[in-house]
């Protein structure tokens, strides 16, 4: 589509300015909003990297936990397999040999005994006091740890079979059994870690490593926490993310949403680009057919009214003598020739356009073409007061064209030449041989095309920014013709021209090496 279907229509348009304010409500908030979500995905991403972190120590928080309950089990394994008496005589030889042979194993236990006496009176006396709820247990144990060293033990209720209160279970694990058996058996067993996601480390207060759950070059752990119980009282436990690290998956997601946002942001810019250059062009095309209607009405009525003119003149017998009336015969035959052209433009136009534009080609000599173009055209040529110098090369070959289609695309050219032409009136049609190359031009002395035009004015329903050239009616179809007649004889047509100094129009026909094409 030519570059002037694509131009935007004079801001005086109503419509234009109608889809402009459409286009300008749409996009103006669209941008508005984009700009809102820019400036909080920042703030969006500080709230996902403190979501991220208080997740993670939440599951080091569950991992202690775990742990926790995972060392109350086996001592309470261990004192079911003991029985309340051995627990409760306390001597830490006889509950080491009770565990040796239980098979438990000696070397578990740092201590390992039963308490019942005034701790049990005093939970007694608390859960008096409070109703027995469960909060009141806590609470209760709470006040034995305190009264009973709790610090450096942990603690847990003994119930028995009829679920009465037998006492207070106090045990710590010995440091060789934590490390070396429980922390791996849990997380080897117990600890869920789906596709290994987490990636888990547990060290002592110096740093010593005891158990990770992948290996990690460097201590690029993100979320630590001491453990505060104490059979692990300490220790410390670090978690980070196989993949990638907090801050890089926050960065990813900040970087996800931002592409996101100009995604939407691009298509729909694009959406309303494509809108609003579709309306345009609508609106320009429907504005081109208009002017290409009233063009080819005003080209049509001249030569009609013309006709009309001097056959009714004649038919009268109003003309008194017979050179007056050969003149008339003369112009009646001039705007028949003329109206034939502009129908066979249109028509050609028509064909083109459907896929339908057939030539005939056989050998036939250009400069005979040139001449017989010429000799039909001659008269209205010096009517006009055109000068019309002539140049036939002698040593050009016959070639292969569709001599119809070649004398409509020079007659197209010679007629351009007329009607642009201001001051000086001269026009020049040339037919010479250039090596492999045979060339008919058109020159004049007219207004000339700027540089920057001379590709548009190929295109068709295209006209030249001139004021010449809008008061001087036409289609537009004329050289859009001629490029396609000379494509189709596999030549070019070649400009050379420059404001105020004139153009020069060549068809370029090729020459095979037998001088013919």
């Amino acid at each position: 589509m030519p570059d002037s279907l694509l131009k935007l229509t004079a801001p005086s348009d109503p419509k234009g300015r109608i889809v402009a304010i459409f286009v300008g409500a749409v996009l103006l908030p669209s941008i508005a909003l984009s700009v809102l979500s820019f400036h909080a995905v920042p703030k969006q991403a500080e709230f996902q990297r403190i979501q991220m972190k208080k997740n993670a120590e939440k599951i080091l928080h569950f991992i202690e936990e775990d742990l926790g309950h995972a060392a109350r089990s086996k001592a309470l394994q261990a004192a079911k397999v003991l029985g309340a008496e051995r627990l409760l005589e306390g001597r830490p030889e006889v509950i080491r040999a009770a565990l040796v042979d239980a098979g438990i194993g000696g070397d578990v236990f740092e201590s390992l005994r039963l308490e019942a006496s005034s701790p049990a009176a005093r939970l007694a006396a608390v859960l008096g006091q409070r109703g027995g709820d469960i909060d009141s247990l806590e609470e209760a144990l709470k006040a034995i740890d305190e009264s009973s060293g709790g610090d450096e033990e942990d603690s847990l209720f003994l119930t028995g079979g009829d679920s009465k209160f037998v006492g207070v279970l106090r045990f710590r694990y010995a440091c060789e059994y934590i490390h070396g058996e429980l922390i791996r058996e849990y997380f080897e067993n117990e600890f869920a870690n789906p596709e290994k996601a987490m990636v888990i480390r547990m060290s002592e207060p110096t740093g010593q490593l005891l158990y990770e759950t992948a290996p990690t070059p460097d201590d690029r752990f993100e979320v630590k926490r001491e453990m505060a119980s104490p059979s692990f009282r300490g220790l410390k436990l670090a978690l980070r993310y196989k993949d990638r690290s907090i801050e890089a998956e926050v960065r990813r997601w900040a970087i996800a949403k931002t592409m996101l946002i100009g995604f939407i942001d691009l298509m729909l810019g694009a959406g309303l680009f494509l809108v609003y250059s579709n309306v345009r062009r609508e609106m320009q095309i429907s504005k081109v057919k208009s002017d290409f209607v009233a063009n080819v009405s005003h080209e049509l009525k001249t030569p009609l009214a013309l006709i009309r003119l001097f056959s009714e003149t004649l038919e009268l017998g109003r003309v008194h003598t017979e050179e007056k009336a050969r003149e008339y015969y003369r112009v009646i035959n001039k705007e028949s020739q003329r109206l034939t052209q502009l129908i066979n433009n249109i028509l050609d136009f028509s064909r083109i356009e459907a896929g339908r534009r057939e030539y005939r080609f056989g050998r036939a000599d250009v400069t005979r073409i040139a001449e017989e173009v010429l000799d039909a055209y001659r008269f209205q040529i010096e009517q006009q007061g055109f000068r019309l110098e002539v140049a036939l090369g002698e040593d050009v070959p016959e070639l292969v064209v569709d001599k119809e289609a070649l004398g409509q695309a020079l007659i197209n050219l010679l007629n351009n030449a007329l009607k642009y032409s201001r001051d000086e009136k001269h026009v020049k049609v040339e037919v010479r041989r250039d090596g492999r190359r045979v060339l008919i031009s058109v020159s004049d002395r007219g207004i000339g095309i700027p540089k920057s035009e001379q590709k548009k004015i190929f295109e068709k329903f295209y006209r030249a920014e001139h004021s010449l050239v809008h008061e001087t009616k036409g289609s537009g179809l004329g050289l859009s013709l001629v490029q396609h007649i000379m494509e189709a004889h596999g030549g070019s047509v070649e400009l050379e021209s420059a404001p105020g100094k004139g153009s020069r129009f060549s068809l370029v026909l090729p020459v095979d090496e037998a001088g013919v094409a």
